[in-house]
């Protein structure tokens, strides 16, 4: 169902950084350009997204994108998180929420980290920055999430934030030379407010 223009609310953003216990989250910046690249040039890190290892010319026009959108003014658009872990102001990750451009009230997340902080609990912190975010500040009424079904690690992370396992949908999505089935996951509000 399509809502009217009229019925929008553009989402209350948030003094940033956000900070959690060990990480801040702010707006990606064009300054990034390095260390975002020093990950997404990675082909095991980009193995389950829709693009090839980025080279910097790549991540360049990936920065400039993500910093343009910030902060979302309009249904459609991608908030890209920056994620800070310790005394570096450089980004180690990402963690992306999507203003559904059919019903505002509705969004998606999606994540990609360093493999260097992978399984410290950075990414699932981070998302939980995020979701708290999208929910708490945004007022937004459903969180989905999807990935690859062969990516594991997405579809652990999204279990352990307590989000439900929807939907299986097989050889759905044509990526890099082959059919790719997607894993789809949920979350309500009222669900995540339960989870305390």
């Amino acid at each position: 169902m399509l809502i009217a223009a009229s019925e929008i609310q553009i989402p209350q953003q948030p003094p940033y950084p956000i900070h959690t216990k060990r990480l801040r989250l702010r707006p990606v910046t064009v300054e990034d350009l390095d260390a975002v690249n020093a990950y997404r040039s990675q082909p095991d890190v980009v193995r389950y997204l829709p693009h090839p290892p980025q080279s910097l010319a790549d991540t360049a026009l990936t920065v400039k994108s993500m910093a343009a959108q910030s902060p979302l003014t309009e249904p459609g658009q991608w908030l890209d998180l920056a994620v800070e872990f310790g005394e570096s102001s450089e980004p180690v990750g990402e963690v992306l929420l999507k203003w559904n451009a059919d019903n505002p009230r509705l969004g998606e997340i999606g994540f990609v980290f360093n493999p260097e902080v992978q399984g410290k609990g950075i990414a699932f912190e981070a998302c939980t920055a995020a979701l708290n975010l999208a929910f708490n500040d945004f007022g937004w009424h459903r969180i989905e999430g999807i990935c690859d079904a062969r990516n594991d690690k997405s579809a652990g992370l999204m279990t352990r934030l307590g989000m439900r396992r929807e939907a299986l949908f097989v050889e759905s999505d044509w990526s890099k030379g082959e059919w790719v089935s997607l894993l789809h996951f949920g979350i309500l509000a009222r669900e995540w407010q339960a989870r305390g």
